[in-house]
């Protein structure tokens, strides 16, 4: 299995190819079945185009929210619906977009001879948490693949199109290894900063380590697992992303509306100063003649 990625602003206009839509390449009746529909109401391309391209308008920084992921599996393997709905899911969570937080829409295609489906994601999450990253696919997409192919008992990628990092397995195996870690942590709604994350490693037998520059901002990264050494973009991050997932603010949690109700309310109105007590004038009687 493979995974080839592009982003683009036009959640339209990808949703239409998906379902097989689109002008002068439309697809026959059960040539695109739609299989995962996640935090999005089902309905036409257009309408899903809506709804996604609402929740995207709310972050301002990012001018790319549509995230299109082609799944591919070799030609004559046989891949069940269940496992490619299976396969769609584990790689938003393992990229780093589980579709409890993100808006996911998967169509399968059966236009060519080999199992493939197109995953439609939203870069921005329904959270307000930080918007996924575009970065280091080349490096975390084919572990990625690799991990979901093992779990669900798939063929390994062909020879033929396996990267050169992968001659050395036990680099791969560290590499994925410290990927999934700092996924998973950077996921925790109680995250902090450096040396919490540090601390998390450790136990995991991951030393991590940071190089600041002279104002003390996080600029670069490296990390060391059983003796082999990864730079921080060889598990998809930089110093600059590590330090904006470790600086990104998370929602608070709201207090439930019955204990918030129960609770006395506390005035914040001050009480108003007393008018000032004019002293009174005392009369001197005049002296008599």
């Amino acid at each position: 299995m493979i995974a080839k990625t592009t982003t683009g602003s036009d959640f339209e206009g990808a949703l239409t190819y998906g379902a097989g839509q689109r002008q002068g390449r439309g697809k026959e009746p059960g040539e695109a079945p739609l299989l995962v529909v996640s935090n999005v109401i089902p309905g036409s391309p257009k309408e899903m185009a809506q709804d996604m391209q609402a929740v995207a308008a709310r972050s301002k920084r990012v001018r790319k929210p549509v995230w299109h992921t082609v799944l591919s599996w070799k030609a004559g393997e046989a891949v069940s619906q269940a496992q490619k709905v299976a396969a769609a899911k584990r790689y938003c969570e393992l990229m780093g977009a589980p579709i409890d937080r993100h808006q996911v829409v998967v169509y399968e295609h059966r236009d060519k001879q080999h199992a493939h489906v197109h995953i439609y994601l939203n870069r921005v999450p329904i959270d307000g948490g930080p918007a996924l990253r575009t970065d280091n696919n080349f490096y975390r997409q084919p572990a990625v693949t690799r991990q979901i192919s093992q779990e669900l008992g798939m063929d390994p990628l062909p020879e033929r199109r396996r990267s050169l990092k992968t001659l050395d397995p036990t680099k791969e195996v560290a590499r994925q290894r410290v990927s999934q870690a700092l996924a998973q942590l950077l996921q925790q709604s109680d995250r902090e900063g450096e040396q919490w994350l540090a601390l998390q490693l450790q136990k995991l037998a991951i030393e991590i380590r940071y190089t600041h520059d002279k104002g003390g901002v996080l600029r670069g990264v490296s990390f060391e697992t059983e003796g082999v050494a990864l730079r921080g973009q060889e598990v998809g991050y930089k110093g600059a992303q590590l330090r904006e997932a470790l600086a990104a603010s998370v929602k608070p949690v709201r207090e439930p509306e019955a204990e918030r109700k129960a609770r006395p309310e506390v005035s914040t109105t001050l009480p108003q100063p007393a008018p000032p007590v004019r002293p009174k004038q005392v009369r001197r009687k005049g002296r008599r003649q």
